[in-house]
């Protein structure tokens, strides 16, 4: 009971963490290009907590399974805004309206008549029909409408999603695929930090029955070059090795005072040449920093190259759903905190470059618009852009729903 709460709280933990970084990266930039963002939401369904810091509401909901941010001018958007309608204003104390729509939703009006147009993208106003003729009333930077659907914040064209240059755009979704990757990178200096870095090519440990003790390698040597190669670091030793299984390599050692040549044979492990030695780890944050992006480099490339052979056919598809990746959390939580933050960056990485596939309703297959619109000099039309999101999306939820119901038969 107490290992399955566990998982579920570490589940949570974990896909919060994910989303929030990943939207987080979306919300900065549109701040900072100047798009109108509403609301930064963390999880889905009924708001349990709200609080509008300047002009975004910022709200924790219901559902601890995912995020949003809600930019104005990203789809399509119906304001439900009728010509011939009753509407009311209420005006601000510079005379620009900061409230209007359904009379009895305004409460206190200024002004009630007929709706003769609406905002538009050249004429950020509002024509109201009332007896004494037809007035215009330009909408205030905070000005919201109450429609049906509840109250909507609005802003100028020049605020929207839509209304940004495509650059701006494209940098805003491209953020949250970003952020995933600047996460696992984090993640993995913390876990270096903590655990430590290889000092260089020098031995901690030998393995028992490994190649290495075999050929009598012994720990704090210091292994000065393989093959004749000067090697600089366990990395390039560690590369080095791999590349050989089977291959008898000729390792210059240096044992105190002694200079020593050993020859030593890698076995094959996992596809690659291994001897069965330690490095000797030392506690540098600020190397940490580094290997923590060049593992999430050298992760991302590995992972991108697996989706090709699986592509091509030359790997079996390996997917796993909700279901699935609970199960893993779950494992790796048993296991203890450093694994279970291994598995964290790995999925964050994960998620960055699904992302980032040409998938609809994927950020990547947004980039992919941009891109056409970059190219043809206008932007597809956007009814038709979001009827391949929503598509695209109605399909991915069905592949979820095949990999969950697939994760489910290979759990029980």
């Amino acid at each position: 009971m107490i290992g399955g709460v566990q998982t579920a709280v570490a589940a949570i933990v974990i896909f919060l963490l994910l989303v929030v970084f990943h939207e987080f990266g979306h919300f900065y930039v549109a701040k900072r290009v100047g798009i109108f963002v509403r609301e930064f939401a963390v999880g889905f369904g009924p708001k349990l907590f709200s609080r509008r810091w300047g002009e975004t509401v910022y709200s924790v909901r219901a559902l601890p399974l995912g995020g949003f941010v809600n930019m104005a001018g990203e789809g399509p958007e119906d304001y439900g805004l009728e010509s011939g309608k009753s509407i009311a204003v209420r005006l601000d104390g510079a005379g620009q309206v900061e409230a209007f729509g359904d009379p009895r939703a305004v409460g206190q009006a200024d002004f009630v008549g007929r709706l003769v147009s609406g905002p538009s993208r050249d004429d950020y106003s509002l024509r109201i029909e009332g007896e004494d003729g037809t007035r215009r009333y330009v909408l205030g930077p905070g000005a919201v409408l109450h429609a049906e659907g509840g109250a909507i914040p609005l802003a100028p064209y020049d605020r929207q999603f839509m209304g940004k240059p495509v650059w701006a755009r494209a940098t805003t979704i491209f953020a949250g695929p970003l952020m995933n990757f600047v996460l696992a990178a984090v993640i993995f200096a913390v876990y270096f930090t903590v655990a430590g870095v290889p000092s260089g090519p020098d031995v901690a440990k030998v393995l028992p029955d490994s190649p290495a003790i075999r050929a009598g390698i012994q720990p704090g040597d210091h292994i000065a070059a393989v093959n004749g190669e000067p090697v600089n670091s366990w990395d390039q030793l560690v590369k080095t090795v791999q590349s050989r299984p089977d291959q008898r390599v000729v390792l210059d050692v240096v044992r105190g005072n002694q200079h020593l040549q050993v020859t030593v044979t890698p076995e094959i492990r996992g596809g690659v040449g291994v001897i069965g030695i330690s490095p000797v780890l030392v506690h540098n944050p600020l190397a940490s920093i580094g290997l923590g992006i060049k593992q999430t480099w050298d992760i991302s490339v590995q992972i991108v190259q697996a989706f090709g052979r699986m592509i091509t056919g030359t790997l079996a598809p390996e997917v796993a759903g909700p279901v699935g990746i609970v199960a893993m959390i779950g494992e790796q939580t048993r296991e203890g905190l450093m694994n279970l933050l291994t598995l964290t960056a790995l999925l964050s990485i994960n998620l960055g470059i699904i992302n980032l596939l040409p998938i609809p309703a994927l950020d990547g297959s947004r980039l992919v618009f941009l891109l056409v619109e970059a190219v043809r000099g206008r932007p597809v039309d956007p009814q038709k852009e979001s009827m391949v999101h929503l598509v695209g999306f109605a399909l991915l939820m069905v592949i979820v729903v095949l990999v969950t119901y697939k994760d489910v038969t290979r759990l029980f």
